[in-house]
């Protein structure tokens, strides 16, 4: 059983979800419940908000079972390396925008960590 891809997609899925669902009740319901004339007045705006902050939980899950999925199938190392870039980027970026170590930012560049330990030792 390939552990670290294993790990890989559990925690994709994990931080997708968590993503998704936190991101819903704490920032989009709350800013969207707030009266407004400007932009967010607009539908169409706030579904393109929505899309575009859903986008990176759909990325993350689906690169982290991709990674697995690569791995199951004795795959390259080309979508592992991709994947793991991707997770430390975006770890990292979390990280920076909110000035502190969060817990979404921490699971993506342990994700990062475990696909490279993933493309190391299998």
């Amino acid at each position: 059983m390939p552990i670290y891809a294993t790990i890989v997609a559990l925690l994709g899925l994990i931080v997708a979800g968590a993503h998704s669902v936190i991101g819903e009740r704490v920032i989009l319901g709350p800013l969207y419940r707030e009266p407004t004339n400007g932009l967010l007045a607009v539908r169409a705006t706030r579904d393109i908000i929505r899309a575009v902050f859903h986008i990176p939980s759909l990325a993350w899950a689906g690169l982290g079972v991709a990674v697995l999925l690569n791995r199951l199938q004795s795959g390259s190392d080309l979508l592992p390396i991709l994947a793991a870039i991707i997770f430390a980027l975006s770890g990292i970026a979390n990280i920076v925008a909110l000035r502190r170590p969060h817990p979404g930012g921490v699971m993506l560049l342990a994700m990062a960590f475990a696909t490279f330990a993933d493309i190391r030792f299998n």
